[in-house]
């Protein structure tokens, strides 16, 4: 039976409004896939051309439904393409069914044959058909829909290569019924293709978001039981309560601040677990803070269950939850007990140093990295005029009134460079009267806990009245050595004054006692001008050694160095004590090496040495004692010549001054004493000049020893030999040192 080509064109209609509407329905559900738009879109145009087929009249019937199978094909490929993720521009669409359009009406009006017409539309259109069997074939390797996607795909190449026969078959009279209703089958089949492929993703989409949702829903608690476990961490008491005061939330803190655990503290009232009448006052928080969201902090004291009262910072904040009419509050604990008693014991540090500060005379300072002075703390003290504080900001540089190029600031500012501690450094500053003030101050370098330098801190002093007693004291020992100096200056000028009337007394108390000029007339006489010459004759001695050290003193005594054999100078000395020696039964003793020593010096100095170190030996040695007088190499390049005596020594106290002028060993005046006591001042005297080395060994009741070097003219490494003894007497048999 025929078909007529107005029942195929219905039929076709019909099916395909039927499925446009199910894909319109389908993009109206909840996460429709993307896509679904242009598909809706592409049949609704499908079923437009049909619908101008089989209502419109040739040749308006064939030129509108040409350009609507071609718009509906494009629209199809650009829902297809969305759907596998890519983008379409909607004015490339526009222009590929305007050119469409302009191709289809440029044909009719140009009269051209039904082939070369339609055969640019349809392998349009057929043309969109195929790369939307391609675009689905492609997404068949992805996900579980695989086959189904094929299917759909080979349904597209089926009605693709049906648009492109359609140039050719549609002109066959008996086959253009059946061709609308091929192709209506396969356009049916392809919209139930992309309904299924649609309802496909819609489900995976759901799937895939009740996964996403447990995965969230899974790491929300996660991230809840972290936050949990982070408030734990917590060692401030932390709770949660609702409007109507009772606990829904609290971290371990809070539960082990009560001992108690969450089951026992979860859904009480903050009065019900907190022993204390002003607890419900103290965690409400105001009316206007709840409705602006704002916080509260009070400062309280609070008795928990079984213990002391203790001060507490209560941190009140309100938090909106879900469901809830009114905000809950989130209260924070923070135990200040511990705190404020450090603060306290703080506090009294810091009052007991202010107290230490402003009764101390000296002040503290503290300067930053820099130099600049940025604390001071002093007492009440005046300081001569000067307030440290008027140098706050300044460097010491910037403060001080010294030459900063000096050696004392050089090595000031090397220390402060290297980070070094300081103490007692002076320096000084213009008072505030304008007058010169000193100070003196110690310091010490500063770091933090990583090493870094942050300045120095120290002590400071007004040292300007030791400084002026101090500047008194040198002008004071300034004007007593100048004195000295001018009386010693004087003595050694008056030595020939003082000679002159000596050895005149000297010369003619001689003559008369050797009756030069005749007979004095009477014995007595003669024995008179010889105490007048002896006495002269101490007299002489006296102003010789007082004129020696005046002279030796001031500079004004010359050496003529020269070498002096050592063994010859003793002898020589020796001879002119033996006589006072044997008067007294002293048994005198000279011990040299076997080999010739000499010595680089001053004979007059030499000389003068070893005399006065014997005579003091014989004057304080007793009688029938001995005297022992050596010399020998010694510390290399240096002659020791040593005096030893048996005599009666002299005390430990007065051994640091008996080298002072005038001092003498006895306390007795007239023991064997005479003279100025100016001996040994002048042998150390003459062996400093010389460059050499004095000392004095002594036991109170035993003896004394004294000890010159002076520099030997032979050069070092002297060969120690034998000593020979020389003397009027021979070496005694017993150990003299001993009795």
């Amino acid at each position: 039976m025929a078909i007529s080509l107005q029942t195929a064109v219905l039929s076709a209609m019909v099916g395909t409004l039927l499925l446009a509407a199910a894909l319109t329905y389908l993009r109206t559900l909840p996460n429709a896939p993307r896509g679904l738009g242009y598909w809706s879109g592409g049949f609704w145009v499908h079923v437009s051309g049909y619908a101008c087929t089989a209502f419109i009249q040739p040749p308006l019937q064939t030129l509108l439904g040409e350009i609507l199978q071609a718009a509906s094909a494009i629209l199809i490929l650009a829902g297809t393409a969305v759907f596998m993720g890519r983008s379409v521009r909607p004015p490339l669409l526009v222009v590929g069914i305007s050119l469409v359009a302009f191709w289809a009406l440029f044909g009719a009006v140009a009269e051209l044959g039904f082939v070369l017409r339609t055969l640019p539309v349809f392998m349009l259109s057929g043309g969109a058909l195929l790369l939307t069997a391609w675009l689905l074939w492609r997404r068949s390797s992805v996900g579980r829909l695989g086959t189904g996607y094929r299917v759909v795909s080979v349904v597209f190449v089926l009605w693709g290569l049906h648009r492109l026969d359609y140039p050719f078959l549609r002109p066959i009279e008996s086959f253009a019924p059946y061709g609308f209703i091929i192709a209506e089958v396969l356009a049916i089949a392809a919209a139930v293709g992309l309904m299924l492929v649609a309802q496909h993703s819609l489900m995976e989409r759901a799937e895939a978001e009740g996964a996403a949702r447990n995965l969230a829903d899974k790491a929300l608690r996660k991230q809840l039981d972290i936050q949990q476990s982070i408030i734990d961490a917590v060692s401030i008491p932390i709770f949660l309560k609702d409007s109507d005061d009772r606990i829904i939330s609290a971290n371990r803190a809070f539960m082990e601040l009560f001992g108690r655990p969450s089951a026992e503290i979860l859904g009480i009232s903050v009065t019900e677990i907190w022993n204390d009448p002003s607890a419900d006052k103290i965690f409400r928080i105001a009316e206007e803070s709840l409705v602006r969201g704002q916080s509260e902090v009070v400062e309280t004291q609070l008795t928990l269950p079984g213990r002391e009262r203790r001060d507490y910072v209560v941190s009140k904040v309100p938090l909106l939850i879900d469901g809830a009419e009114r905000p809950a509050i989130v209260g924070v604990l923070q135990d200040m007990t511990d705190h404020k008693r450090a603060e306290l014991k703080l506090f009294e540090s810091e009052k007991r140093f202010r107290d230490f500060a402003e009764s101390s005379s000296d002040w503290l300072w503290e300067t930053d990295v820099d130099g600049r002075f940025t604390f001071f703390a002093h007492g009440s003290g005046n300081y001569s005029g000067h307030v440290p504080e008027t140098n706050l900001g300044k460097t010491r540089f910037e403060a001080t009134i010294e030459d900063l190029t000096s050696e004392k600031w050089r090595a000031h500012i090397a220390d402060l460079e290297a980070r070094r501690p300081f103490t007692g450094f002076r320096y000084l500053l213009r008072g505030d009267d304008g007058h010169d003030v000193a100070v003196a101050i110690n310091g010490v370098p500063i770091f933090n806990d990583d090493g870094e330098f942050l300045g120095y801190r120290g002590t400071g002093s007004d040292v300007t009245q030791q400084r002026e007693a101090e500047i008194s004291r040198d002008r004071a020992r300034l004007e007593a050595e100048r004195a000295n100096r001018a009386k010693s200056e004087f003595l050694a000028t008056m030595s020939h004054e003082f000679r002159t009337p000596l050895n005149a007394i000297l010369g003619f108390s001689e003559m008369l006692a050797k009756e030069v000029l005749g007979p004095l007339g009477k014995d007595g006489y003669r024995d008179y001008a010889d105490a007048i010459h002896d006495s002269g004759a101490h007299m002489l001695a006296l102003v010789n050694d007082i004129l020696d050290i005046s002279a030796i003193e001031v500079g004004k005594r010359t050496f003529a160095k020269e070498e002096i054999a050592v063994l010859d100078m003793l002898k020589e000395c020796t001879v002119e004590v033996s006589t006072i020696a044997a008067d007294k039964s002293i048994n005198l003793e000279v011990g040299v090496p076997s080999e010739r020593l000499t010595v680089l010096a001053d004979t007059r100095s030499v000389r003068q040495i070893v005399l006065n170190l014997l005579s003091n030996a014989v004057k304080f040695t007793p009688e029938g004692g001995w005297i022992r007088l050596t010399a020998k190499p010694d510390r290399g390049d240096m002659i020791a010549i040593s005096v030893e005596d048996n005599g009666e020594g002299i005390a430990p106290e007065r051994l640091p001054t008996i080298t002072d002028p005038f001092s003498q060993s006895g306390s007795h005046p007239h023991h064997s004493r005479e003279g100025t006591g100016l001996g040994l001042s002048i042998v150390k005297s003459l062996v400093e000049a010389h460059s050499g080395e004095f000392k004095i060994e002594s036991t109170l009741g035993v003896g004394t020893k004294v000890t010159v070097w002076l520099q030997a003219s032979l050069g070092p490494n002297l060969a120690v030999a034998e000593h020979q003894y020389a003397g009027p007497k021979a070496l005694p048999e017993e150990n003299p040192g001993e009795g």
